[in-house]
This record gives structure tokens, sequence and C-alpha cells, in this order.
């Protein structure tokens, strides 16, 4: 087998055989160093697979993970990925893309809304805003900026992406991740506004209430901030979500609501 190098991609070429990680991971480890969100291995050119030889990828994905970062696997040929399919345990951890540009695209979300651990730096006991369908982020916003001038304290927008459990937890979701994206970036420009500096992060959980209860306590959070939309009804399911939050949030819990049709200027 042949592994060669370029940007944030690992190519291999020809037959896995055996594990090849311990080959593999000392180029792996200086890529990480230029592109900490991940690194993308592009299998088009690999032409067999054996079960010794798929271990490779989940070695991998356990160092780079424990590491902090993501890992996925593009251009499998059909033969590949059908053998891969027949090992127990692979398929259903692997994180597989179409293409090397799907792939970065998923890989830079990461890095662009700064989800890593040296960017929570200075973000101490944070208010955390979660930009879930059905809140008002642009009046928590309000409520946010005007706590974060008496306290001094810092403001984080979450985006919390829901990943099928039939799913490797860092698959790419190309749709999903261009929603969080602008999600992300409508807020911050809603932030932006009132000079509100804010941090920016995506959260992959597998289902959105308990998500969010693990995000508060993971960012160990001073508060957490939702506001309804005015045109809410009673049977909506986001009161689910806020009932929960009343119920076992581990930090302060601020619910907002406008007064109906009140313009809010941020």
């Amino acid at each position: 087998m042949i592994v060669y190098t370029r940007g944030d991609v690992v190519r291999l070429s020809g037959s896995l055989m055996k594990n090849q990680w311990l080959t593999i991971k000392a180029a792996a480890n200086l890529l990480l160093q230029d592109h900490p969100q991940g690194i993308i291995i592009d299998c088009a050119e690999l032409g067999h697979v054996s079960e010794d030889g798929a271990m490779t990828f989940l070695d991998a994905m356990k160092d780079i993970t424990a590491a902090g970062s993501r890992i996925v696997v593009v251009n499998l040929p059909d033969a590949v990925l059908n053998e891969l399919k027949s090992i127990p345990g692979i398929r259903s951890q692997l994180p597989i893309s179409s293409s090397i540009e799907e792939a970065r695209a998923s890989l830079d979300l990461m890095s662009d809304n700064q989800a890593n651990s040296s960017s929570r730096a200075g973000m101490e006991n944070p208010i955390i805003i979660p930009l879930i369908k059905g809140f008002d982020t642009e009046f928590s916003l309000l409520i946010a900026e005007r706590i974060a001038k008496d306290t001094k304290q810092k403001v984080i927008l979450i985006y919390l992406m829901e990943v099928a459990r039939t799913l490797p937890l860092g698959a790419p979701l190309p749709e999903q991740e261009k929603a969080a994206n602008e999600a992300l970036n409508d807020a911050g420009k809603m932030a932006a506004k009132s000079n509100l500096t804010v941090g920016r992060y995506v959260e992959r959980v597998r289902h959105m209430e308990e998500g969010l209860l693990n995000v508060l306590q993971h960012y160990d959070a001073s508060y957490v901030l939702v506001s309804l939309n005015t045109t809410i009804m009673v049977d909506d399911p986001i009161l689910t979500l806020v009932n929960l939050l009343i119920q076992r949030a581990p930090c302060n819990l601020i619910i907002g609501k406008r007064k109906h049709e009140e313009n809010v200027k941020i």
C-alpha cells in the first residue's frame, strides 16, 4: 500500500491488507497541526480492504477523536464499501462522505464556529443561547446583552445538530451543516448590531433535549436563555423542551417572551 499526503488529505493507494494506522499516524499528526479541525482520508485509489486492514480506520478514528478532531473517509469505491459493510462495527462507525469538497465543508464548519477546546479560553461560566427552531433568538440576544453589560459574562450561541443513532456522530450532514452555518451567521449578525461579542459553536447530539442538558453541563453555563415566539401554541413541542429546562437545567434559566408584535431593536 502507498500512503501520501497533501493539504488536509491522506491518500491511500493499493490494497489495505493489515492495520496500517501506525504507518499513517505520523503523517496524520503532521496534518492535524495545520488542520486541527480534522483530516480527510481519500480512498479513491484503494483496491481491496481485508478485515485486519479495516482496523486502520477504527484506530484512526479513536486517536483523532481523542485529540479533539474529526476524520472523514471519502471516495470509497463500491467494492471496498461493500467489503467494509461485511465487517462488524466498521461501517456503522465510519464517517463517510461522497467527495473531498463535502468532507472539507463539514470539517470547516467546526473550525469556522470555533468548535474546539482551545477556542473556549475566556468563556468560563457563559450565558448560553441555544439556536433551536421555535425560539426567538433576536429577543434572547437583547436580554443577553443587558445581562452581559452588568455581569461581564461571555455569551455563546450554540447550534445543536441532531445526528441519528444509525450514523456515526461525526458523519458529514451537508443539509444540516448548511442550516447550522446559516443560523449561526444570522444570529452573529444580530449580535453585531449591538456590538455584542459572541462565541459560536456547533454541537452534535443524539437527542435534542438530553443533548442540550449535556451541553449546558459541559460548558459549565451560568445561564441558559430561551425566548418564546409570540405565536407559540400551547401544544407546541418546543414547550416540552422548556419544561425540561425548568425541571433539569444545571444552571440559571431565563425564559423570555416579547409583547405581541413588539419590535426588538438590537
